[in-house]
């Protein structure tokens, strides 16, 4: 696998070019659904206010699903959609064009209906052409917080994670994330150099690493 690795001087040129990175892909018209995959967390989100503000409407094939999220009600701020709502409303993608967990459900129920949702995404031809995704300083990526829970679900496009002082979440799969055509990490923080260092010189000893294993390029976006 090789890794391509970006460094950007600041924060404003860092979501500068993740927001025209994500622009340029919903900007594409094509004739089956195409969808970029968003990430969680506070790495992308001056990238995703920029876009709520200054958005480009998508192409009518355009779609958006989410790298994982926490069972927490979409008008938390811990809320990887609610996050991503303003952007998205901003851009024209109606609500019929998002893949999204429904955390007013059971965390099972509701990343067996995610895997439902996604499983009819590819089965009318859709395509993840873009996947954005965070890494924390333990090394995870999505909600995959081990190599077991990489391992894990590998006939599944999505699995519910239980956690512990914290809400538990729902998680696409690595086997979700090998499907992407690109992959992406936007990585922020200098509590991040381990973890980097690790992807990129023993990518397997970690869960993000790990869940990128057999793609041919991954590129690793870095403030």
């Amino acid at each position: 696998m090789t890794m391509e690795v970006r460094t950007f001087a600041d924060h404003d040129a860092f979501a500068a070019s993740v927001a025209d990175l994500i622009a340029g892909e919903w900007a594409v018209e094509s004739k089956t659904p195409h969808a970029v995959m968003l990430s969680g967390g506070r790495t992308p989100l001056a990238a995703y206010q920029s876009l709520a503000q200054a958005p480009v409407p998508a192409a009518k094939s355009a779609w958006a699903l989410f790298s994982d999220e926490r069972m927490v009600p979409p008008d938390s701020p811990e809320s990887n959609f609610g996050n991503a709502a303003e952007m998205l409303s901003a851009m024209r993608i109606g609500e019929e064009r998002i893949l999204r967990v429904r955390t007013d459900r059971p965390p099972v129920v509701a990343a067996e209906r995610y895997h439902n949702d996604l499983a009819a995404f590819f089965g009318a031809g859709g395509r993840i052409t873009l996947g954005l995704l965070g890494i924390g300083a333990d090394g995870h990526t999505a909600s995959l917080f081990s190599l077991a829970d990489v391992e894990r679900g590998m006939d599944r496009w999505a699995i519910p994670v239980a956690r512990t002082g914290g809400p538990d979440r729902v998680s696409v799969t690595a086997a979700l994330i090998r499907r992407v055509a690109r992959v992406v990490f936007l990585v922020s923080g200098r509590d991040k150099d381990a973890v980097v260092a690790a992807l990129l010189n023993e990518p397997s000893r970690i869960p993000a690493g790990k869940a990128v294993e057999g793609l041919s390029c991954v590129e690793l976006w870095r403030i």
